[in-house]
Order: structure tokens, then C-alpha cells, then sequence
């Protein structure tokens, strides 16, 4: 959840997984909308699809356990190198090097020389050179900590760090941050579809957003000078997108979907962008008769 995630808003998000999903057994046996629905709100929402699909590999090994091995954690659902490190070495003590950006940072500029900072490669090789086999899983965290706290990306706080003295980078302008793509801007159209007391939902989107949720949907804008009844404007990913609200009378013909009792909405995982627009739009209620 933290990942590419605040804390602070992660943090409720995590105690409310915690107390629906206890254990492997139980999330693996969950439907995908009830995972899914748990995670509206956070975002990048192949990390839940990855996380229900890991639930259901793990069950499926003979012990139903998560492995402790960096390479058999390789092979899961959504576990890449950090994750693989990170469970390695702070679930079961394997001096397993835990590397992301914040330990990139950290070790680019103590083995800084003249002003130059090593290759992710070779960064990511020394992070596994320096873990210890006593309590590696400390080791890692403190680096990544030491990376989100002190040694920024921008303006480091030098003064405050416990490696100050060794770090040839210290009070330099040395940045080992990689460069954000640019924001680009979109504009969409999304169509409110009700028919009495329903509305039109769809798991289809043009540019294959949102997977495994419905959807109020969206098309390309068509260019027709129409008055939308409601603007929005939300980020995804790199993308900063305007959004114009219309209330067709008839679905889109080709796209697949179905209609929905609008008193059902607050149980149906929908992109927290489209919760925004039907709860400003008042969809959540039922009709005045």
C-alpha cells in the first residue's frame, strides 16, 4: 500500500485490510469487488489485483505459507526485487539487500567521487554487498528511512545525518533523483446513464484503465459543442485529466454493461474520481418521487 502511497493515507486503509483480511485463507476466498472495493481510494489498483492473486498462489503451495526464499518470493504475484528483499530480510532475516529509490540516494552520494554518482546497477550490487546476516531486516529499513527522512532528494538535511562525517556528498549539491516524465494533459468525457432509480455501469475503458472496476463510462471527447453538467479534474499516473460531465439518455452501443439500483453504488468498487462525480451529482441517493 505504501508504495508509490503516503503513509499518512495509507495507514486507515491498512488497519481496515487488516480486520477484513487476517490472514492468506481469507483474502484469497474474497471476490475481487470486495478486495477492490477496500482499496478504492489508494490508486494504482493492479497492487490489489496482484496482492488477490498472491493470496491465491500462496494457497496453493503445499505449506500455505509465504515463502522466505528471495528467489521462490521472484516467482509470486506483484513480488519484484524490493518486495522480495524487503519480506527476505524483515520477515525472516535473510541478508537480502531491500533497494529502492530512497537506498539509491543513500548510496549514490557516500560513494560520490568528484561530484559523480555510480550506475543503478552498481548501487544496487554494493546494497547487497553491505547487508549483514545479523538483523538484516534493520539494516534495510534504517537505509530506507535514512533516505525518506534525511538525505532527500532536494535540500538533504546534512546537519541532522549520522553519516555526515564519512559522506564525501555532505553539504554538495549532488542529486542522484531520476528525472519525472512531464505531466501531460487529457481531456475525456464521462456519461451519467440513469434510467429511474438505476444507473449505466461499465467495466470497459478506452484507454484500459481501472481493471476489475465499473465505471461510469468514458469516452474520447467528440468535439460536439454540448454544456456538460459537472467538470472534474484528477491526476493518473503522469497524466493531469479534465473531465466533462454529460447525462446522455441511452448507453454507448458499444460498450458492454449494466445497469445498477443506485442504492447498491456504495458497495460497487468504483476509481474514486467516479465516486467523487456520483456523490457531487447526489447518485447516491434515491430519487425525489
Amino acid at each position: 500500500m505504501a508504495q508509490q502511497t503516503r503513509m499518512s493515507t495509507v495507514i486507515p486503509y491498512y488497519h481496515r485490510w487488516i480486520r477484513s483480511f487476517p490472514n492468506w485463507s481469507t483474502l484469497a476466498n474474497a471476490p475481487r469487488r470486495v478486495v477492490l472495493s477496500h482499496w478504492e481510494g489508494l490508486g494504482y489498483y493492479r497492487r490489489a489485483r496482484f496482492i488477490h492473486e498472491l493470496a491465491k498462489s500462496v494457497l496453493r503451495r503445499p505449506d500455505r505459507r509465504l515463502p522466505s526464499n528471495p528467489e521462490a518470493l521472484r516467482s509470486l504475484p506483484g513480488i519484484g526485487d524490493y518486495t522480495a528483499g524487503a519480506i527476505a530480510s524483515i520477515a525472516f532475516g535473510i541478508p537480502e539487500p531491500a533497494f529502492d529509490g530512497n537506498v539509491a540516494r543513500v548510496l549514490g552520494r557516500l560513494s560520490a567521487r568528484h561530484g559523480r554518482v555510480a550506475d543503478w546497477k552498481s548501487l544496487r550490487q554494493m546494497a547487497g554487498q553491505i547487508v549483514p546476516k545479523k538483523d538484516p531486516g534493520t539494516h534495510n529499513q534504517a537505509l530506507m528511512e535514512l533516505g525518506a527522512l534525511i538525505c532527500l532528494p532536494k535540500n538533504p538535511l546534512c546537519t541532522h545525518c549520522p553519516l555526515r562525517k564519512a559522506c564525501p556528498s555532505a553539504g554538495k549539491k549532488i542529486s542522484t533523483s531520476k528525472s519525472r516524465p512531464k505531466t501531460s494533459e487529457i481531456s475525456e468525457s464521462i456519461l451519467v446513464i440513469r434510467k429511474g432509480t438505476s444507473i449505466w455501469l461499465t467495466r470497459q475503458h478506452p484507454l484500459d484503465r481501472w481493471r476489475g472496476l465499473w465505471l461510469l463510462p468514458t469516452v474520447i471527447p467528440s468535439g460536439k459543442n454540448r454544456d456538460p453538467i459537472h467538470r472534474i479534474s484528477y491526476p493518473y499516473t503522469r497524466y493531469q485529466i479534465t473531465a466533462s460531465v454529460f447525462n446522455p439518455s441511452q448507453p454507448p452501443a458499444d460498450y458492454p454493461g449494466r445497469w445498477f439500483a443506485l442504492r447498491s453504488l456504495n458497495r460497487i468498487p468504483l476509481p474514486a474520481p467516479h465516486r467523487r462525480i456520483v456523490n457531487t451529482l447526489g447518485m447516491n441517493k434515491k430519487p425525489r418521487q
